[in-house]
């Protein structure tokens, strides 16, 4: 898949709104229990809620994205 490709489209109870994949590579895993479970991507996306796995096609390509600490940082900053 290219960086910006629609990798899916969720759906709830109002909307359906597609998912675009932010880097460029293959997928090498998807993760089919929230297929049965799909609100475990709102409660553990670290965790059990993952879409998909990705191998880069160019690790660059994830320099313009923040790191934990700094959306942990982001984050606490906006509450």
């Amino acid at each position: 898949m290219e960086k910006g490709d629609t990798l899916c489209t969720i759906e709830s109870v109002k909307s359906a709104n597609d998912v675009y994949i932010p880097v460029s590579g293959k997928i090498t895993a998807v993760n089919e229990e929230l297929e049965d479970a799909p609100e475990k991507i709102n409660e553990a996306a670290e965790g059990d809620g993952w879409i998909v796995k990705v191998s880069l096609d160019d690790e660059s390509e994830l320099d313009e994205y923040m790191d934990e600490d700094d959306y942990k940082e982001f984050a606490e900053s906006a509450e």
